[in-house]
């Protein structure tokens, strides 16, 4: 998916509509990019970002790890879901 991907998803879909951008830790995934994952990894989220400050869309997270209770934890993983408002 790219910018235009997601202009064109936005102007496209319909009320309701859903899409996972992003799979992982997102806060933590942005912090350490360029150490383990792309430095572009933000572009796609920024670009949701924008379509939310128009009122277009808005924000979810579902947790896929199981929550744990440990002193040293899983990294937790997320799917971030856009909607069509």
């Amino acid at each position: 998916m790219n910018i235009k991907d997601v202009e064109k998803w936005v102007d496209t879909a319909k009320k309701g509509s859903s899409v996972v951008y992003y799979t992982g830790n997102l806060s933590e995934d942005r912090c350490s990019a360029g150490v383990r994952f792309s430095k572009n990894i933000a572009v796609i989220p920024n670009a949701f970002a924008k379509q939310a400050e128009e009122g277009k869309i808005d924000f979810f997270q579902k947790r896929k790890t199981v929550m744990q209770k440990s002193a040293t934890p899983t990294r937790p993983i997320f799917d971030y879901i856009a909607r069509i408002t």
